[in-house]
């Protein structure tokens, strides 16, 4: 008994461990953003605010425009998430139920796709946005990002339409739908974990994406939250109160959307694994 309680102690301490490694960053922001300026820059630092204050997270919308931000943010994920689901599942159902010569090879292509770094691909990216005359517009940024998340949803779809049984398809093909018809009222309804899974995927690719909100946005009508945080950060100054509140801000979508979805979250990763 004691040999196996002594491995699942020390499993269960490194756990423990790199779980508090991880939070305390976030721990640690989230007390800043309720310090006032002062006490931020205190030798030795403070682990508790001694004077609690929200003038931080007030300063994002009267001094750093977070509303009109946010919005832009919205707008950005939404259509990253509207593209990727759409046309990922599309695609992960057109190769796992119509199979073709070279549709292992492409799928293999679209796995090499991801271990090309983003940044390499700005330039040819922002030479073609600015010929379709997309840049400084939340479409432009919406394109790029989906384009990238793309083929990750399609990995992660296919595995889900993979298993699932032809014979309720072809039941569905004998009442008279056509292959459009089987896929939007019987594959995509039955891999609905699968749809979750890339929905939380790409949600977190659409607001936490700094890369193409940087650059192909210039001006604040078109910038994202991510690049609004970036503008705290100037050659003479750091707003680092509004900074720790504008990081809180940005991440409570991502921690709400994770905690609900958390079971589909974990299916698709076993599905896909």
């Amino acid at each position: 008994m004691r040999r196996r309680s002594f491995p699942k102690a020390v499993r269960s301490a490194t756990l423990l461990i790199l779980m508090l490694a991880a939070l305390l960053p976030m721990l640690w922001m989230l007390i800043s953003s309720f310090k006032t300026e002062g006490e931020i820059y205190l030798d030795p630092p403070t682990w508790f605010p001694r004077l609690p204050t929200l003038a931080n997270y007030a300063s994002l919308f009267q001094q750093f425009g977070f509303l009109r931000l946010t919005f832009n943010s919205l707008v950005i994920t939404s259509a990253v998430v509207a593209l990727s689901v759409l046309f990922g599942a599309m695609a992960a159902y057109g190769f796992s139920r119509y199979g073709f010569t070279g549709s292992r090879v492409l799928m293999g292509t679209l796995l090499l796709t991801r271990m090309i770094t983003p940044a390499s691909l700005i330039l040819p990216l922002y030479s073609l946005m600015r010929t379709l005359g997309l840049l400084n517009t939340l479409t432009g940024i919406a394109i790029g990002i989906a384009v990238l998340n793309l083929p990750f949803v399609v990995w992660m779809m296919k595995p889900f339409f993979d298993q699932l049984p032809r014979e309720v398809e072809e039941a569905g093909e004998l009442d008279g739908l056509t292959p459009v018809g089987v896929f939007w009222r019987t594959a995509l309804p039955m891999a609905a974990p699968g749809l979750y899974s890339i929905f939380l995927f790409s949600f977190v690719a659409g607001w936490v994406d700094l890369l193409f909100g940087i650059t192909f946005a210039t001006t604040p009508h078109a910038m994202p939250l991510t690049a609004g945080l970036m503008q705290m950060q100037t050659g003479y100054k750091i707003y680092w109160g509004p900074l720790m509140a504008g990081g809180i801000y940005l991440s409570l979508p991502t921690m709400i959307l994770a905690f609900f979805f958390q079971k589909s979250l974990v299916n698709g990763l076993r599905v896909t694994t």
